[in-house]
């Protein structure tokens, strides 16, 4: 596994390449959500009674291969497999994208040409932003789980080093979680200090 940053999702066409800015690299999202599974896996559900307050946290720079690191420590094997898997769909979506422009009967052969050399010209980038998508799913997917399992309801942070993006993606996966979870992100002002809490509610045990 190989986490580096690339940059955008690419857009490839007979005329160049251009990229998606709504599509950002999840590469730059992983540090985040990592330093989150850690503070989240050291907290004993006894002693912050469902309550994270991370503001206080020293935020670590990993390099690319200390971000590798933790990704194996946390995801195992699984995220090996995953990417495996991946790639194997990768492969095949490819050579099926490069035999539709073949294919296409209103293009010129200049413009096939020109076509299918960006795409030879951008896969290595496409591939690598591929995987950095799917190792950000696999370690938010741990979060997810982690949040349940310690029963956390709230986590407090400052805005910046991405928090508020990761949390934004963590609600569609704690929705889809089981049993889901709902959560929602509110913002306050306090003491001229402006704190991001993130609230979880987990489901109640049916009274039998």
């Amino acid at each position: 596994m190989n986490l580096e940053y690339v940059g955008a999702k690419p857009i490839v066409d007979q005329h160049g390449v251009d990229f998606d800015r709504s599509e950002p690299d999840r590469y730059i999202f992983i540090q985040a959500v990592l330093e989150l599974i850690e503070k989240i896996e050291a907290c004993h559900s006894d002693s912050c009674d469902g309550i994270v307050d991370i503001t206080a946290y020293a935020n670590k720079h990993f390099s690319s291969r200390e971000l590798a690191e933790l990704v194996k420590k946390h995801c195992s094997e699984k995220i090996e497999e995953i990417i495996t898997e991946k790639e194997l769909r990768l492969d095949t979506l490819i050579k099926e994208y490069k035999q539709n422009v073949r294919d296409n009967t209103l293009l010129q052969a200049e413009e096939k040409e020109a076509w299918l050399g960006n795409i030879d010209i951008m896969e290595g980038y496409y591939r690598q932003f591929v995987q950095n998508e799917v190792v950000y799913e696999c370690l938010l997917d741990l979060l997810a789980h982690d949040l349940y399992k310690k029963k956390i309801k709230e986590i407090i942070f400052h805005l910046g080093n991405n928090y508020g993006f990761v949390f934004s993606y963590l609600q569609n996966v704690l929705s889809e979680h089981k049993p889901p979870l709902d959560a929602d992100m509110q913002i306050e002002v306090k003491n001229g200090k402006t704190l991001g809490h993130f609230y979880i509610r987990h489901p109640k045990k049916a009274d039998i």
